[in-house]
């Protein structure tokens, strides 16, 4: 009988508030108060989260990858996290950027993916929707930019001339008055190879190239107006450029200075602001540095700066500086005089992104803020500004935080944690400073603490579950009562150097407690184990009688050892006590007496995590030398070495009261192992960094797991069967697939090495069409194929049957294929319901798999889908059609010359002329439509649009337009 297994997989992922992507604030929903200050929308690793900023409620989370651990799943790589974000108002839609390259389309009130779309070969580092929210243009750390169409979910083109990853895409369009579906006319993109790139959409070319920077150009922005252009570079540089799309190609864009902000470190956002300011507009914007800082500064206008000139001209010819020297002075002062520093913001933490928002409603006195800190977390600002916003000086300009959410996830590394032994509801994790408890069902924080003693180092529950003990990193040992939400006792220096000396902590690595709850064991970095009892003491409250009983921690025994103490471990019969030794060795004791009982000698390096069987048969030891050991606790017989991990192997731990074991290591993978066969059952690839450490429940049904990636895992037991076999057929299959891919991948480049219309100028950058073969894809391929192959079986016995039956012959017609006769369909009609259902962002590449004898077959089918009798039931899937078409003679071009075969020329010469007569009677219908529809809709908009004006702004206009009446004596 083959041996079976239960299958983990993950349950629920939670304490991340923020990762690595970008934030960005949207409008308040219909259920959020009046009074809210809108929406947070942040990645959460793999998931797309969306927080209520005042409150620092999760409103919603989207995932739709696979579930880690699960019988589909992949059992080599992680979820690919999200990189970028952006979202487009009117539409409601998200488009998320992930690092595996890929681009995944949300609708925000259904919480479902729309479309996914594969082009880029690595990460997505920009997204930009254009004014309609029907195009999307990205841009990937490989260094090409598309342009994606969301209505056809195809891509456009692919543009590539810069050398280094994408950091800045804007949109523009000569006048904002034409129709908002046309598309955009130019492209300004920049990239980390310090140059600025202007496209023209339309001929898809580049036709303007600028040194922005001479290291790296980290961001770029376009104000609303879109005259300038704002650049980064390195340390303080930013550059201003101004921008006029009616000049000639070369001249569109022009540099007008560069001027320096108060932070040497490099500026990684810019982001434009305008707000109107008694009566008029002021343009502000904001740059978001790789520190703690973001710097305000405000653009001044026309108006101020034709002031500020004439004054300086006056100034400077009272001093009697003639005028090309005055020219030249105003010239070089010129940025100076436009930009300036407005407000500095600075934050608690360093800062990953910000973003401007407008829901304050008396947004003309306050300018509100949302940044994400790279120590996960989201803060809200509010800049206090005077009435006038013109003359506010910096010192004037002071910033509060408003909101934060940080109260469902640590701000550092959780470095220890520990599930309740008795109903393993409640879940401790310790961080440096912090120690959140948290429910197991409901994912939410019941109790957070502020640990006095620092840097937590290792936690465990008391029996009952209402105790914690927390051993921290400078040897002091804390007991924290949940019911109380209080400090119970701590110990200073419970572990300390015999040094002498101020500093003379020792660290406490590990402690564990012994089955009856009343001792706990801790070891530290001063060669000691000790034991600490629990007892209830009276103590007398300072200036009254009262007498309080409290818990206090009782130093009752000492055992010294020659070694610094890594890790410590009690049997579950309370007999053995398992030590880990910086000496690579582990030593196991005797509980009662203290004496050496087994020395465990194998490991190259220290051994970080023990564990011992329920049955007290098997120790399993992990270490740095990136293997586990497993021992006979009987006579200290290592039974396997198993080399386990491609980095140190931080926990081992074994499931309830079986010889299986979980254990995690620096790799970021987490493995299910049998004890007694020394088999691997499962691979978790889940976490996207080092997993720091495991706690898994006294029934072994559910494990958590916390990494650097500040995310806490719940992984759970199901019904479903682990089967040795099926496993590592499954990572043999996604080798093979990973393999076939990348072959496939660097073979693409080597087709186009031929095509003289690809060998343009380098520099002024090439177009190219967005292929990318994935799984897919290639299935897409091979059903299309083998519909195909169905199709002309059939094609080839009806006609048959029909020759037969026109020579008056006893004609039997041959039975169909069982799935034709499942769908009742007939074979070109298979075959178009099978091209029908391929994705369209997958069409190309699936067409692309097709062997040229298939594509000979497929002009078949089209000649039938387009001939009279079958044209009106395909009408609507003419374009579909002819886009098949056009991309398969494409790309079988030099096959279709060499080809003498007279039958195939008739074929296509038959094809174009039923399409031309088709195309021509569906375009007319098309135009007679759209004609019909301009008409309806430019008489609502007679019937239906009005115009209303501000009375009391139109007065304050004209007051200031109005020509003063000068009075003369005659």
């Amino acid at each position: 009988m083959v041996k079976s297994y239960s299958r983990y997989d993950q349950e629920k992922v939670f304490g991340v508030i923020t990762s690595h992507s970008n934030v960005v604030w949207l409008p308040s929903s219909d259920s959020q108060t009046s009074t809210s200050a809108g929406r947070a929308l942040t990645s959460g690793l793999e998931e797309i989260l969306i927080w209520d900023i005042k409150t620092g409620e999760l409103l919603q989370r989207f995932n739709d990858s696979l579930t880690p651990g699960a019988s589909n799943s992949s059992t080599t790589t992680a979820p690919s996290p999200v990189t970028y974000l952006a979202f487009h108002r009117e539409t409601n839609l998200i488009a998320a950027g992930y690092r595996d390259g890929s681009i995944k389309i949300w609708d925000v009130s259904s919480q479902s993916v729309l479309m996914k779309l594969e082009g880029h070969k690595s990460s997505i580092t920009q997204l930009k929707f254009d004014r309609s929210g029907t195009r999307l243009a990205s841009g990937s750390n490989d260094s090409s930019i598309i342009l994606w169409d969301l209505v056809g979910e195809t891509g456009l083109f692919k543009l590539k001339g810069h050398k280094g990853p994408i950091t800045g895409l804007e949109l523009l369009a000569q006048s904002d008055n034409e129709d908002v579906d046309n598309m955009e006319d130019y492209l300004l993109s920049s990239s980390k190879d310090g140059l600025v790139k202007l496209w023209e959409l339309q001929s898809q070319q580049c036709i303007e190239t600028h040194l922005a920077h001479s290291s790296e150009c980290w961001s770029m922005a376009v104000n609303q107006q879109r005259d300038t252009l704002l650049t980064t570079g390195n340390k303080d540089q930013v550059k201003a450029w101004a921008v006029d799309l009616t000049q000639e190609d070369g001249a569109k864009i022009s540099e007008r200075g560069l001027f320096e902000k108060q932070s040497k470190a490099r500026g990684n956002e810019i982001h434009f602001k305008s707000v109107k300011n008694n009566g008029a507009m002021v343009e502000l914007f904001a740059i978001q540095n790789s520190d703690k800082t973001i710097e305000v500064f405000r653009v001044r206008s026309e108006e101020e700066m034709t002031k500020g000139i004439s004054k300086r001209m006056k100034r400077l010819k009272d001093k009697g500086i003639d005028e090309i020297e005055i020219l030249n002075s105003i010239r070089g002062s010129e940025i100076s005089m436009l930009i300036a520093p407005f407000a500095v913001i600075r934050a608690g933490a360093k800062i990953q992104s910000c973003y401007w928002t407008s829901s304050s409603k008396n947004s003309n006195k306050k300018l509100d803020l949302l940044t994400s800190t790279a120590n996960n977390s989201l803060e809200y600002y509010s800049l206090k500004t005077p009435e006038n916003l013109r003359k506010a000086q910096p010192a004037g300009v002071t910033s509060d935080r408003v909101h934060a959410i940080d109260h469902l996830g640590h701000r550092f590394d959780i470095r220890a944690m520990d599930i309740s032994p008795d109903d393993d509801k409640l879940l401790a994790t310790a961080s440096n400073g912090e120690l959140k408890i948290w429910n197991t069902r409901t994912y939410n924080v019941i109790r957070s603490f502020t640990l006095e003693g620092g840097y937590a180092l290792c936690c465990k529950f008391l029996p009952g579950g209402s105790l914690v003990a927390v051993g921290f990193k400078n040897g002091d040992l804390e007991l924290y009562d949940l019911t109380t939400s209080a400090l119970v006792d701590r110990v200073e220096k419970a572990h300390k150097l015999a040094t002498g000396g101020e500093d003379n902590s020792a660290a406490i690595w590990s402690m564990d407690m012994t089955s009856d709850g009343k001792t706990l064991v801790t070891g530290g970095n001063d060669k000691c184990v000790k034991f600490w009892n629990l007892k209830v003491e009276q103590d007398v409250v300072p200036g009254t009688n009262t007498v309080v009983s409290s818990l206090k921690f009782v130093h009752t025994q000492t055992l010294d050892l020659n070694e610094d103490v890594l890790c410590v471990k009690i049997s579950s019969d309370d007999k053995f006590l398992a030590v880990s030794l910086l000496n690579n060795n582990v030593q196991v004791v005797f509980l009662d007496s203290l004496k050496l009982f087994l020395t465990l000698y194998g490991h190259k390096l220290p051994v970080l995590s023990i564990d011992i069987s329920a049955d007290s048969k098997l120790v399993v030891t992990s270490s740095a030398d990136k293997n586990i050991k497993i021992w006979g606790l009987d006579f200290g017989d290592c039974h396997k070495s198993i080399f386990a991990h491609q980095d140190s192997v931080m926990n081992v731990k074994f499931i309830g009261d079986s010889h299986n074991f979980f254990s995690s290591g620096k790799d970021g993978l987490i493995k299910y192992w049998d004890g007694d066969k020394f088999e691997c059952i499962q691979k978790l690839p889940a976490h996207q960094s080092e997993v720091w450490c495991m706690a898994i429940s006294k029934n072994g049904l559910y494990m958590c797991s916390t990494s650097h990636d500040h995310s806490i895992r719940l992984w759970s037991a199901t019904s479903d069967q682990v089967f040795l076999e099926e496993e590592r057929e499954k990572e043999l299959d996604e080798t093979y697939e990973s393999k076939l891919l990348h072959s496939l991948d660097t073979d693409a480049p080597l087709a186009n090495d031929d095509d003289e219309n690809n060998n343009e100028v380098e520099g002024n950058g090439q177009v190219e069409k967005v292929t990318k073969q994935t799984m897919e894809t290639l299935k897409a391929g091979e059903k299309l194929m083998e519909a195909l192959d169905i199709g002309t079986e059939d094609l080839e016995a009806t006609r048959a049957y029909e020759a037969q039956a026109k020579a008056k012959k006893e004609a039997t017609r041959e039975t169909p294929n069982a799935i034709l006769l499942a769908f009742n369909m007939t074979g070109p009609q298979y075959v178009l319901d099978t091209l029908l259902k391929i994705k369209p962002s997958q069409l190309d590449d699936a067409l692309l798999v097709l062997p040229f004898s298939y594509c000979l077959k497929l002009f078949q089918m089209i000649e039938i889908w387009t001939d009279k009798n079958h044209i009106t039931k395909n009408i609507t899937q003419l374009s579909l059609i002819c886009k098949v078409l056009f991309f398969v003679i494409t790309s079988n071009s030099k096959e279709l010359i060499n080809q003498k075969d007279p039958h195939l020329k008739n074929q296509l010469t038959a094809m174009k002329g039923q399409l031309r007569l088709n195309l021509a009677k569906t375009s007319k219908t098309l135009g007679v439509n759209t004609e019909g529809l301009r008409f309806l809709k430019q008489q609502w908009k007679l019937n239906h649009g009005a115009e209303f004006i501000d009375e009391e702004e139109q007065r304050q206009y004209e007051d200031r337009r109005a020509i003063k009446r000068v009075y003369q004596t005659v």
